[in-house]
C-alpha cells in the first residue's frame, strides 16, 4: 500500500515546522552564553521548560480542543521562545522563554505526534519512526550551518527574525491537515499504571545529547559559525543513522535485539565525553554519541507505541511525555546540584553519563514487547 496524501501533507508540514525551529532556535544557547548566562543558568533554563511541560500535562484541568487549534498555539509558542530573547536585558527573560518552551510540548508535540501516528500504518511502526526521525537531520545538514553564517554576517537578531517569520509557512499548511478532537486527560490512566522506568531513563539519556552536549560544546566553539557547523556535522551523522534505521525496519522483523544493542551503544558512548579537553576529539566523540543516539531513538519511540498500544495513540503520546519530561527534570536537577557542590562540569557530566548506563538494564528488568512488522 502506498503512502496516503494525508500522510504526505503531515510530513511536509513537519518539514516546514522543523525548518522554522532550526532557523530560529539553533543559536539560542550560544546567544544566551554570549549574553552572560553561565553553565548553571543554561541548565536552569532547560529545567524550567520541562517542569512547565510536566506540570501542565499532569495538572491542567481536563479539556477538549481541536488538534489543529492546539498546534496553531504550539507554533506561536515556538516562535515566542525566541522572540522574548531577541534583545536580552533581564535574566527573567529566560523564564518566559522556558514557559513558552514547556507549553509548546503540550500544545504542539502531543497533538502533532498523535496526528502523525494516527495517520500512519500501525503495522509499520518501525518504518514510521524512522521516517519521523529522518526529517531533522535532513534539515539540520543545511540550515544549522546557515544560521551561523547569517548570524556572523547580519547579526543574531536578523537570524532570529528570519526563523520567526518562517513559522508562517507551517501555519498556512496546517489549514490543510486533518483535524480531530484532542483531549488532554491522562490523570486517571497515569494513577493506575506502573511507573515506566524505561521511558523515564530514555528521557534522562536523551538530555545528554540534546541539552548537555550543546551546553558543553560552548567550551570548545567560540563563534556562531563554528556552533552552526558543528551541529550541521552532527546532523550528517544523524542522517546516516536514520538511513540505516530505515534499512533495518525494512529487512529486520524482530527489533528487540536492536533496541538493546543501540541503547547500550548510546549510553556507553557518553562515558568518554567528560574527559575530553580538545575540540578535535570532542567532535569525534560527540559525533559517535550522536550516531548512537539517533540509531536508538526510533526504537525508543516504537517501544512507547507498542508498550501502551491498548491505550491508543493519543494517551500514549501524553504518557510518553510525562515519563520523558520526568527523566529530563531528574537529569538536569542532578547536573545542577552536582555542579553547585563540586563546581566541576566534568563531574556533573560523568555522573549523568554513568546514570544513563542503567537504561538497557532497567528496560530488560521491566520487560517489553516490540511488535514485529508484517
Amino acid at each position: 500500500m502506498g503512502i496516503s496524501n494525508t500522510y504526505k501533507k503531515i510530513y511536509v508540514f513537519f518539514f516546514t515546522y522543523m525548518s522554522a525551529m532550526y532557523l530560529s532556535q539553533t543559536l539560542v544557547v550560544f546567544w544566551l552564553f554570549q549574553n552572560g548566562f553561565g553553565f548553571s543558568d543554561l541548565i536552569g533554563y532547560y529545567l524550567a521548560s520541562y517542569i512547565v511541560a510536566l506540570a501542565g500535562i499532569v495538572f491542567l484541568p481536563k479539556f477538549k480542543m481541536s488538534a489543529k487549534r492546539a498546534m496553531f498555539w504550539g507554533i506561536i509558542q515556538s516562535a515566542l521562545i525566541v522572540l522574548v530573547l531577541i534583545k536580552v536585558w533581564s535574566p527573567y527573560q529566560i523564564i518566559f522563554s522556558a514557559i513558552f518552551s514547556g507549553l509548546n510540548v503540550i500544545f504542539f508535540w502531543i497533538p502533532y505526534n498523535t496526528m502523525f501516528f494516527n495517520n500512519s500504518d500501525e503495522n509499520k511502526r518501525g518504518t514510521n519512526c524512522g521516517m519521523y526521525y529522518l526529517v531533522t537531520p535532513i534539515i539540520g545538514v543545511t540550515l544549522q550551518p546557515l544560521t551561523g553564517i547569517i548570524a556572523e554576517k547580519f547579526g543574531f537578531q536578523t537570524m532570529f527574525l528570519v526563523g520567526i517569520c518562517f513559522y508562517i509557512v507551517p501555519i498556512i499548511i496546517l489549514k490543510f491537515l486533518p483535524d480531530f478532537e484532542w483531549h488532554l486527560d491522562i490523570k486517571e490512566k497515569f494513577s493506575k499504571l506502573k511507573f515506566n522506568w524505561s521511558v523515564f531513563l530514555q528521557g534522562a539519556t536523551s538530555r545528554m545529547n540534546y541539552s548537555l552536549i550543546p551546553i558543553f560544546s560552548l567550551f570548545f566553539l567560540k563563534t556562531p559559525r563554528q556552533f552552526g557547523n558543528f551541529f550541521g556535522y552532527l546532523a550528517i551523522i544523524a542522517a546516516i543513522a536514520a538511513l540505516f534505521n530505515g534499512y533495518i525496519s525494512d529487512k529486520i522483523k524482530s527489533r528487540k535485539a536492536f533496541f538493546y544493542f543501540f541503547t547500550s551503544l548510546a549510553v556507553i558512548s557518553f562515558l568518554p565525553l567528560p574527559f575530553i579537553k580538545d575540540i578535535y576529539y570532542w567532535g569525534i566523540f560527540a559525533g559517535i554519541s550522536s550516531l548512537c543516539m539517533n540509531l536508538a531513538n526510533p526504537f525508543w519511540f516504537t517501544y512507547s507505541l507498542d508498550y501502551y498500544k491498548d491505550l491508543g495513540v493519543e494517551k500514549t503520546m501524553a504518557l510518553r511525555e510525562v515519563f520523558l519530561n520526568s527523566g529530563y527534570i531528574l537529569t538536569l536537577l542532578i547536573t545542577f546540584f552536582v555542579y553547585y557542590f563540586t563546581a566541576s562540569t566534568k563531574i556533573s557530566f560523568l555522573v549523568i553519563a554513568s546514570m544513563c548506563c542503567f537504561l538497557p538494564i532497567i528496560s530488560y528488568i521491566q520487560g517489553f514487547n516490540l511488535k514485529s512488522e508484517r
